[in-house]
Formats: C-alpha cells, sequence, structure tokens
C-alpha cells in the first residue's frame, strides 16, 4: 500500500537536491571538472552538496519503500524508528560494544604483527625472500574458510572471533606494507647510504619514518575489512554483537531492526575512519603538506 504522505515527502527531498545540484554543478558547468584539477574549495556550495549527498540516497530509498512496489523494504523513518527503540532500551548499544571490542582486539593484533613483518619483508631481502611466498599462498585462500578450522581449535568462544578477524587481516596487512615500502622514493635512500647509514639505521631512519603515512593508510582500509570478517565470526556461535543481532532479526523478519543492525554498523565505521583520518593528518603534518591537502 502506497504511503502518500511519505511518498510526497520524499518526493520533495529529491526534488530539493536536484534543484540544490543543477545550482551547484550543472550551471557552473563543473560537472566534468576533474577533482585533481579544479580548486573545489573556492566554490560555494560544494560542501553543502557533500554533507546533504546522503538525503539524495534516503530519498531515493523513501520513494522505493514508501510506494509499496517492493516488499520487505522499510522505510527510512520505520528504520529510525527501530533505531531510536533500539537504542534507548540499551541493546543496540551493548550489542555495539562488544563487538567494537571484538574488532579492536582483533585488529590490534593483526596490526601489531602484520607491520613490523610486512616493513622487514619490504626492506630486507632475506625477509622478503621468506615471507613473501607464504604470505602470498595464504592471502589467495578466502579467510572464511578458516572459519571450521578455527572453531576446532578456539571452539566458538572469544578467542575464536579474534582469530577470525586476526586471519582476515594479517595477510592483507603484510602485503599492503609490503607494497608501501617497494613504492618509496629511491632517492631517500641513496641520501642515507650517501650519509653513511648503515642497513640497520636505514631501515629505522628512513623506510619507517617515510612509510607511516601510507601504513596508516593500510590500517584505514584495514579496519573496514576487519569489520566484514566480524559479521562472519558472530553468526556462527554468538550470543551477542551486531551480527548475531541482524542474524535474529532475519530469523524472525523483524526487517526494520535488521537494517537498524546494519545502520549502526555504517555509522560506527564511519565515526572510526574519520577519526583515524584525522589523527594521520595530526601525526604526518610534513605528509599532508608535501600533498596540499
Amino acid at each position: 500500500m502506497v504511503n502518500k504522505i511519505q511518498f510526497l515527502s520524499f518526493s520533495l527531498v529529491l526534488a530539493i537536491y536536484i534543484a540544490l545540484f543543477w545550482l551547484v554543478f550543472v550551471r557552473r558547468r563543473l560537472t566534468g571538472q576533474l577533482l585533481l584539477t579544479t580548486d573545489y574549495k573556492r566554490y560555494r556550495g560544494l560542501s553543502l552538496i557533500y554533507w546533504s549527498s546522503p538525503f539524495l540516497f534516503l530519498a531515493i530509498w523513501g520513494l522505493v519503500s514508501s510506494s509499496g512496489g517492493l516488499r520487505n523494504i522499510p522505510t527510512p523513518i520505520e528504520v529510525l524508528k527501530s533505531f531510536v527503540t533500539l537504542t534507548s532500551t540499551g541493546q543496540l548499544i551493548n550489542e555495539a560494544r562488544v563487538s567494537v571490542e571484538r574488532v579492536a582486539i582483533g585488529f590490534i593484533l593483526a596490526s601489531v604483527i602484520g607491520v613490523p613483518v610486512g616493513l622487514l619483508a619490504g626492506t630486507f631481502v632475506i625477509a622478503n625472500r621468506l615471507v613473501t611466498p607464504v604470505n602470498s599462498f595464504l592471502r589467495y585462500i578466502p579467510p572464511t574458510s578458516f572459519i571450521a578450522l578455527l572453531i576446532v581449535y578456539f571452539g566458538v568462544d572469544e578467542a575464536y572471533k579474534y582469530a577470525v578477524i586476526f586471519f582476515g587481516l594479517i595477510f592483507f596487512i603484510i602485503q599492503m606494507v609490503v607494497d608501501v615500502v617497494d613504492d618509496l622514493d629511491k632517492r631517500y635512500i641513496e641520501i642515507g647510504i650517501t650519509s653513511g647509514f648503515s642497513n640497520w639505521d636505514l631501515f629505522t631512519s628512513v623506510v619507517v619514518p617515510s612509510c607511516w603515512p601510507r601504513v596508516w593508510d593500510v590500517l584505514r582500509i584495514n579496519l573496514s575489512a576487519a569489520w566484514t570478517f566480524l559479521v562472519a565470526a558472530e553468526i556462527v556461535g554468538a550470543e551477542s554483537g551486531l551480527g548475531h543481532l541482524i542474524a535474529v532479526s532475519q530469523r524472525f523478519l523483524r526487517i526494520s531492526d535488521l537494517y537498524a543492525g546494519i545502520l549502526a554498523f555504517g555509522i560506527i565505521g564511519l565515526v572510526s575512519d574519520k577519526s583515524l583520518e584525522v589523527v594521520s593528518k595530526w601525526l604526518f603534518k610534513w605528509y599532508y603538506i608535501e600533498l596540499r591537502r
């Protein structure tokens, strides 16, 4: 059944966004401009388009769901009601807290081991010859295929969930860090050699400091992947967590709650990613000055 009030409301939001888009982009002939060649900060309205872009997605979603053309698609308002209800009862907060703890532990373990191994394998011949062949082999094995094996060794308790996230990330972190070192400007190495640095001095004083900004980007990318493996871990044998909430909601056809759980994933991911970006710009100011960003 068509919800006329919601349908008209979402139609109005979509019309406003289209009008705003026309004024900012089409009228100024910015639709084909390249980001790298455009001083977009001097154009008014681009920030408004940036921050209001989620409303375009919500408007389209709202039109589809409120039209009644597709079944089992709740409207954004229904999902918001479920999100507020789950939050007010404390259920969503508790489930999110458990999931964040699992992701944090698995991600930190993979990072603490993967980053040093990747830096060493990208710098020293012996480490490269020993690590990269095995790592490349393991990296092509789907991480979810380890789940059955990990259950045998760890059961379905917390250690199993940490292990799923750890094994899902470690091999990709190592390879991506190796690639970061391989892409290092060789002029830095040449300057270190002419300055009389030993191989270990080159590693500690040139390679590691120069690679840290991009290694941080590697960690940002893999943090998002950690949430993917968390869901795979929580669907099997978990009694708490956002993945468990989504699985239970699907089983009992609580579709709005299912969408609310997915929304919680998105919010946590966005906040964590932006936080890492802010920390990166604070730690590596020289890097962003060099990039003029």
